[in-house]
Parts: C-alpha cells; sequence; structure tokens
C-alpha cells in the first residue's frame, strides 16, 4: 500500500475572515474589579470577615484599598450591571475605576451619577460593548 500526503493551507483570504469573526473580547478591568467588591462583600456578610479591616490584614490589602473597591458598590444597580458586563478588545480600557471613583462616586446621588455615567459614554463615541 502506497500513502501520499497532502499538505492543505487555507487561502489567505479564508484565515483572515475566521481572524475576524472570532476576535476575542475580555471583561475590562473595572468589571473585573467591581466582581471582586460583590464577591468580598458577600464575604464579609457571610461572617467570613468581621469588617473590611479584618478583610483588608487577611487578604494582604491596605484598608484604603479595600474602601476604594467598595465604593464600587454605590453605584446604581444599572450601571453596575453595565459595568460587569462590558467587554472590551485585548489592550483596550474604556474606563478606569479612578475615573469612575472621581466622576461617578463624588455624589451619592444615583440620578447625577447616572448622568455622569451618560457624559462618560458619550465621551468613549461609541455606545459600550455588553455581552
Amino acid at each position: 500500500m502506497t500513502e501520499i500526503a497532502v499538505a492543505y493551507r487555507p487561502k489567505a483570504q479564508d484565515r483572515n475572515e475566521r481572524k475576524a469573526v472570532f476576535a476575542r473580547t475580555y471583561p475590562a478591568r473595572v468589571a473585573r474589579q467591581l466582581a471582586l467588591a460583590h464577591a468580598l462583600q458577600k464575604r464579609v456578610h457571610s461572617g467570613e470577615f468581621t469588617d473590611y479591616a479584618d478583610m483588608a490584614r487577611a487578604l494582604g490589602f491596605t484598608r484604603a484599598r479595600i474602601t476604594q473597591m467598595m465604593d464600587l458598590l454605590l453605584l446604581p444597580p444599572d450601571i453596575q450591571e453595565e459595568i460587569l458586563f462590558l467587554e472590551i478588545s485585548p489592550g483596550a480600557q474604556p474606563i478606569s475605576e479612578r475615573a469612575l471613583r472621581e466622576k461617578l462616586l463624588r455624589s451619592v446621588d444615583w440620578i447625577e451619577q447616572r448622568c455622569c455615567w451618560s457624559e462618560l459614554r458619550g465621551a468613549w463615541g461609541h455606545p459600550l460593548r455588553s455581552g
């Protein structure tokens, strides 16, 4: 029996089309930080940590950093949902946690936060892509 090996190479055009179809997106960094804040809050409510100071000591964070992360939970639920489902291309970060704290969390009024959120979204020049 004779075997013949045949090498198949897809056309360059086929390879490029596949890359475009399978472009990966990832959760934004701020989305991961907000998810972490929710997970840490759940651990406090379950009694695993007595308070944020106890959590900071156990996890090796400063108390200030824990407070910064937990402040994200002061955002209105609809904005939190948008952030949690925010997906981005590798290397792109439309907004930072710091920008959220500086612009949205200056006020605890959800109406003001929603106005600031709309302005931030408009500054990106395109609507957020959410999953």
